[in-house]
């Protein structure tokens, strides 16, 4: 099977035939239909956290069990699978305390895949998602049954669940409240959209790109705040009674937008930081705010979902009208194409891109 290995940090993916290893005892082989493509693996290309090559990047695919290992009881061939960011092992100490998007298989090394056609030993990271096969533990696996295409349910093993999950899961956005979403690429556009649906009666975009706060506004946005016009912790609080916003999002993985989302809640108000830079970016908050003015400042990995439960919840919101994947969908494109994704989103000149292996055949 073909698939795009980052060989060298820093360097194009180099698409080729990889040689692929029978299913270990708890793995499953899986014919990948569709895969997001997310800006966290430019700065995995980048080696900003940490991964090693050479490996096939990927953390949010659909796709159909071809194979099962030997101790796999919960899939079988023919099954189609969301295959995303976080395991659910459901017997490491974070997963049986309610916290799988923390699973102690989240931080495992890399499984091997097999042997690519100039002779390297090829990982697989996450998922391994950019690949017409995954071969992965069953526990990185989630059933799905859905009518929706394949390209939409592909969002969900990352930017769906970890945009609905800070709103629902972490930040618990209530009706009337107001909502600061900063940042509105993949992440943050599904964070406003919510924002909205959970009743938010104020949904602030703030983005510095013109055509990006205009999806915002699109997918139910009240307010675009341009952080280029003036500060936006002034432009956010002059639209909140002076006071800040109840929720602030942050989805803009950038330390200076971590450090404005905390002056740009009210006291008492709810920041939740959920972007990703690299592993050495620090972040510094002033003690008077932490200690003094009650803002509580929450983690979001994957939006602290439990797939299992979260994903069929996620996916009846969608179809009661939450939001449109279709919007935040950019483009449609092959394997072969993965490096100009790759460049068009480190550039931010896309939203989601949405790799089909397999091209019309999927």
């Amino acid at each position: 099977m073909r698939a795009a290995i980052l060989e060298e940090f820093g360097k194009p993916f180099v698409v080729e035939e990889i040689d692929v290893l029978p299913p270990g005892p708890g793995d499953i082989i899986v014919r990948t239909s569709a895969a997001a493509y997310c800006i966290t693996d430019c700065v995995n290309q980048r080696g900003e956290l940490g991964k090693q090559p050479p490996t096939v990047l990927g953390h949010s695919a659909v796709g159909t069990v071809q194979e099962v290992g030997s101790q796999v009881t919960d899939f079988r061939a023919g099954d189609r699978v969301l295959c995303g960011a976080t395991p659910e092992c459901r017997v490491c100490y974070w997963c049986v305390r309610g916290r799988p998007d923390q699973c102690a298989e989240l931080f495992a090394a890399p499984g091997p895949l097999g042997t690519s056609a100039s002779g390297l030993e090829v990982t697989t990271t996450a998922v391994g998602g950019y690949a017409e096969q995954l071969r992965i533990p069953a526990i990185w696996a989630f059933p799905l049954e859905s009518e929706r295409p394949d390209e939409q349910l592909s969002l969900l093993g990352c930017g769906i669940t970890s945009g609905l999950g800070a709103v629902f899961n972490i930040a618990g956005v209530r009706p009337g409240s107001s909502v600061a979403v900063l940042g509105c690429g993949h992440l943050g556009l599904w964070m406003v959209q919510a924002a909205r649906y959970a009743g938010a009666v104020r949904v602030i975009a703030v983005e510095p790109l013109a055509e990006r706060r205009a999806v915002a506004g699109e997918l139910g946005a009240t307010d675009l705040v341009d952080p280029a016009e003036a500060d936006p912790v002034e432009q956010v609080k002059a639209l909140t009674a002076g006071r800040g916003a109840d929720f602030v999002l942050e989805a803009a993985g950038r330390a200076d937008a971590m450090e404005q989302a905390l002056p740009m809640a009210h006291n008492t108000g709810v920041v939740v930081l959920t972007g990703v830079d690299t592993a050495a970016t620090t972040v510094t908050f002033p003690a008077l705010e932490l200690a003094i003015h009650g803002r509580d400042i929450r983690q979001c990995q994957n939006g602290r979902v439990r797939m299992r439960r979260d994903v069929p919840r996620f996916l009846a919101m969608l179809d009661d009208g939450l939001g449109d994947p279709d919007r935040v969908i950019s483009t449609r494109c092959t394997l072969d194409e993965i490096n100009d994704v790759r460049e068009r989103c480190y550039t931010r000149r896309e939203l989601t891109p949405v790799i089909v292996p397999h091209g019309s055949e999927a």
